[in-house]
């Protein structure tokens, strides 16, 4: 029932499914009791054993496992001028946490592991540079990691943290890359851009 502050929520079974990547500490993938057990603690919670429901495990690529699971949640609504907005997410007993926060620590994460991933690229085509006398003259980031990867680049990835291609722009002498960083929109304030090594813009 809706209050005038907030209200609860409870998912049931088929309301809200998660996919957890969980790294095998085995050739094998996790029993489900382990994949269980992983998910109701997830992030500090303490998640109550019959709120996790596993549906399926099965093998990823490079040695993890992919676990498809059902959780029975509580969230807390608040009403404000602009209406009714989900405020808060139940952990365990008594255990709320803020979504707003949880919003924005991702969101910081996720970009500073997309700096790293530009930087390591960055890198990589300075050491191609110095060994070719120039940068890799394109305008595809595909044809980028073509041309640094596996000699370059052990890791190539064509894709931010938020699932959206980077972009390479490159001639002999100069380069730029480019994440259309949390909106996923280009030519935005919250663009990531690096020039000849050198950030040109970052979100705040």
């Amino acid at each position: 029932m809706i209050g005038q502050t907030f209200s609860i929520i409870r998912l049931g079974a088929a309301a809200l499914v998660a996919s957890a990547l969980l790294l095998a500490q085995t050739d094998s993938v996790p029993e489900a009791q382990r994949a269980r057990e992983l998910i109701r603690h997830l992030g500090g919670a303490e998640l109550e054993k019959e709120r996790v429901r596993i549906k399926s495990v099965s093998s990823g690529i490079g040695g993890d496992a992919i676990v498809e699971a059902q959780l029975l949640m509580a969230f807390r609504f608040k009403r404000d001028k602009d209406g009714w907005r989900v405020a808060e997410i139940r952990l365990g007993d008594r255990q709320w946490e803020d979504l707003e926060l949880i919003t924005e620590a991702v969101k910081r994460e996720k970009i500073r592991r997309t700096v790293a991933l530009i930087e390591q690229l960055a890198r990589s085509l300075e050491t191609f540079r110095r060994q070719q006398g120039r940068y890799v003259e394109s305008e595809e980031i595909a044809d980028l990691l073509d041309h640094l990867s596996p000699r370059y680049t052990g890791l190539p990835q064509r894709f931010d943290l938020w699932g959206t291609p980077l972009i390479y722009r490159g001639t002999a002498s100069e380069y730029r890359l480019l994440s259309a960083g949390p909106d996923r929109k280009w030519q935005t304030k919250d663009d990531l851009v690096l020039e000849n090594g050198q950030w040109r813009q970052l979100p705040n």
